[in-house]
């Protein structure tokens, strides 16, 4: 199964007028309220900060995973699990005062980078299918919510 190659225009990008503080658990809780759960947040730039003495633009990494995203994932196979979960970046740019909000899809970077078997075409499109589905939910509520 040939694939094209995924390109940042696929990735999910939005932009919200509130400051970094509220935007970060803002998203996080427009996941949850899709049923996602938070694995974790980090604060990318507090880490580079303390491992490495330098100073980057604020950027949180809010990582989650949905059950059934999940479930799917690993009926296809369990080494699958190694490609989740899900991260949403949260991040400044120097150039403007807007607050960013990033996301790749995991499922597509699965089918697009062959992770999984190749007779599992059709349950990795399902998974892709659903994922875009949970995640335009998501999106469409970050969107409305956030500005």
């Amino acid at each position: 199964m040939s694939q094209a190659t995924p390109t940042a225009e696929e990735a999910m990008h939005t932009t919200l007028e509130m400051s970094f503080e509220d935007a970060v658990p803002f998203v996080q809780l427009e996941h949850e309220l899709a049923d996602f759960e938070t694995v974790t947040v980090t604060r990318l730039d507090q880490m580079i900060e303390g491992m490495l003495g330098e100073t980057v633009d604020r950027t949180a990494l809010i990582v989650v995973c949905h059950p059934e995203i999940a479930r799917d994932a690993l009926a296809i196979d369990h080494a699958l699990g190694g490609m989740l979960p899900c991260t949403t970046a949260v991040y400044e740019r120097p150039d403007d005062d807007r607050v960013h909000v990033h996301h790749f899809s995991v499922t597509k970077a699965i089918r697009d980078l062959g992770c999984a078997p190749a007779e599992a075409g059709d349950d990795v499109e399902g998974l892709v299918a659903l994922t875009g589905e949970l995640m335009e939910e998501v999106w469409a509520n970050i969107e409305a919510r956030g500005h």
